[in-house]
Formats: structure tokens, sequence, C-alpha cells
């Protein structure tokens, strides 16, 4: 556990200095929050009503749409560091020199747990960039939304697809970085993985309609649609919270077999550098383990 806090460290410092980091994580929510401040010195606020009129527009969807693809792309940004780092590091051989001195057990869960703390970071510096420009130009409907229980369930929830969400692609992604042989092919395979972000979020009309919804259902419990899906239904408080909760526990137990056949997979590729595995290795790699 030493181990892999150390690569967790490690990982933590080399990505946060990263520029794409630092633009998407700190410099777009700080521009927000100044845009902010210059709109709310005008003295124009928005009230209830105003809000109550906005949610008979048929445009309005677009609000939870773009919150969601602001999360997506926080997930998919500190998963794509762990994708380029092992898939680097493999390219350029220094894995081998790695896995001398820590298994590859420690080392991959040290990478995923590096990379969750940038990605909380993002979260939670996104959430408070969007407090506070509520705060300033919509103070009545931040009162009115922060009075209720409601509010807090719903930031937990929010939490909590938003760490799933990471852990699964984080996971898939390592496991692409494995198998592929270097960084660019990496990237390429792993690309494909975004098309299941943007279902939801050009979904959005849909998932929002009222009644029983099996659409919405469908992408709100299936793995890799569940985070974003649920992340707009919550906005607009279409989500049930049996099925939020049915959908967290999907997302654990999906997350729980990819993470293990993820490090079996990294253990197979890494340690065989250049051996090509046929799909009937790698299923018989996934369910032995050996």
């Amino acid at each position: 556990m030493d181990k892999s806090m150390k690569v967790a460290i490690h990982e933590f410092k080399t990505n946060f200095r990263r520029k794409e980091y630092q633009f998407f994580a700190f410099a777009l929510p700080i521009c927000m929050m100044i845009l902010t401040a210059i709109m709310a010195s005008g003295g124009r606020q928005f009230t209830l009503m105003d809000f109550r009129q906005m949610q008979q527009s048929q445009w309005f969807f677009a609000f939870p749409s773009t919150i969601a693809m602001v999360f997506s792309l926080a997930i998919f940004l500190s998963a794509n560091f762990l994708l380029q780092g092992i898939a680097t590091e493999k390219e350029n051989r220094v894995m081998e020199v790695l896995l001398s001195s820590i298994s590859f057990k420690e080392l991959l869960m040290g990478k995923i747990l590096g990379l969750a703390m940038l990605g909380l970071i993002q979260f939670f510096f996104w959430v408070g960039a969007g407090m506070f420009t509520i705060a300033l130009l919509a103070p009545e409907i931040l009162a009115k939304a922060t009075g209720t229980f409601a509010a807090f369930e719903t930031i937990i929830l929010y939490f909590a697809f938003f760490i799933l969400g990471y852990l699964m692609y984080a996971s898939l992604l390592a496991a692409i970085g494995a198998l592929t042989e270097t960084r660019g092919e990496a990237q390429q395979i792993g690309s494909l993985l975004t098309v299941f972000a943007l279902i939801p979020a050009i979904s959005t009309m849909f998932l929002v309609q009222e009644g029983n919804n099996i659409f919405a259902s469908i992408l709100t419990i299936f793995p890799l649609t569940a985070p974003i899906t649920a992340m707009i239904r919550l906005f607009m408080r279409s989500l049930p919270l049996y099925e939020a909760l049915f959908s967290i526990a999907v997302l654990l137990i999906s997350t729980a077999v990819v993470v293990l056949v993820a490090s079996r997979l990294f253990r197979a590729e890494v340690l065989m550098y250049g051996k090509k595995f046929s799909p009937v290795q790698l299923f018989d790699l996934i369910l032995k383990g050996k």
C-alpha cells in the first residue's frame, strides 16, 4: 500500500503541472467567475419566476447537457492521463523497470488513485465556481435550492456518479493502454469510449421527458452511459432515488469487475512485452488471471 501511495503522489504531481489540466480545472472556472462578477455588477439578477419561465423554453435542456459535458470532460481528462502514461511507459520500456520494484497491482492502483485526486480537485473547484455564479446572479434561486435536503442529496449523488464514472473509464483505458503497443494506437482506440459520453448529451431532450421513460432508464443503468445520464436527470429532477441507487449499485459491481479484468490484462501484457494474444488467450487470462 505504501508503494501504491508513492505512485499516486508521483502521478498527482506530474499531471497536476500539465497545461491542459491547469486550463480546464482552474482557468476555465476562474474565467466563468470573472464574467459572472462583471454581469452581477450591472445589477441584473435572476429570480425564481425567471427560472420557471426558462424551464418552459424548448432550449432549457441545454443547461443540464452543458453541465454533464463539463463533468464528463473532467472524467475523461484524468482517465486519459492514465492511458497516456501507461502507453508511454510501455512504449519506452520504462514499465519493465518499474515492475522490478513494485507489483503490477500496486502500480495500477497507485496510478488510478493519483489521477482520481486530480479529478476530485476539478470536481470541487467546478462545483465551487458554479455555486459562486448562482450566488451572484441568482441568490433567490440558490437560497431556495440549498434550503432543502434535496440539494445536499443531489451533490452527494453527483459526487458518487463522478467518482464511479472515473473509475470505470480509467480502468477501461488502463486495459487499452496495456493491450496496445504505442501511445498513438492507445489514444485512437481510447477515443472511441467518448461516444458513450456523447450519447446522453445529445439525447437530453428525450431524457427529461416525464412519465415512464424506458430510454432514460436504460441509459441510467448501462454502466458506460450511467454517470452522464444520471447527472442530466439529477439536474432536471427526473431521476427517482431508487433508480439512482440501483444505478450506483450496478456501477459499483461493473467497476469492480473492470478493475479486476484490467489488472489481469495489465499484468499479462506488460510482463510479456511484444507478445500478441489471441481473443481466446485474452479471455482465458481474464477468467483465470494467468
